[in-house]
């Protein structure tokens, strides 16, 4: 075989070798995986976690794998005034063995004991759901029913006048 054709097969053997690492790597990154992963920014062993409610900052979170709910929640900037921290759900995306798909975690009721029995593990792919108090809802209500009051006020003067 000339050099030419030997080189043409090592060139290919590369390239095929490169395209089945590839294809590994995309393979393991796939949502079913609930593999832990090395942060790109730090080198340490991470996991992937979401994060939505009442929270400073919501959103897909990579955190260290030892994190539980309290760092993650330091992570996202804490909760936020109107989160209502005794009814914190996680949800699980990956079957855990002896533990259900929906978890309920009392930060509350961490936060006056200092038991960790009220703290849930955290495993990667887990969506953590800090719903928001009464008052918050309200909150978000209350100028809503303000216009309506005005309206219903408005319409009662001008009938008021035009009989």
């Amino acid at each position: 075989m000339g050099q030419s054709v030997q080189k043409r097969i090592l060139l290919i053997l590369t390239m095929l070798f490169l395209i089945q690492v590839s294809w590994a790597q995309n393979k393991d990154q796939t949502n079913e995986d609930p593999r832990y992963i090395i942060d790109p920014e730090t080198g340490k062993l991470s996991m992937s976690i979401r994060i939505w409610g009442e929270v400073k900052t919501p959103g897909v979170k990579l955190v260290p794998s030892d994190a539980d709910l309290i760092s993650i929640l330091s992570y996202v900037g804490g909760p936020s005034n109107m989160a209502k921290l005794d009814n914190i759900r996680i949800l699980r995306f990956n079957d855990t063995e002896g533990e259900d798909r929906v978890i309920i975690a009392n930060v509350e009721k961490f936060l006056e004991t200092g038991d960790s029995k009220f703290i849930p593990k955290i495993y990667p792919n887990d969506t953590i759901i800090v719903k928001g108090t009464v008052w918050r809802i309200l909150s978000t209500a209350i100028p809503y029913i303000n216009l309506m009051v005005t309206l219903i006020n408005g319409y009662y003067l001008y009938t008021k006048t035009t009989t």
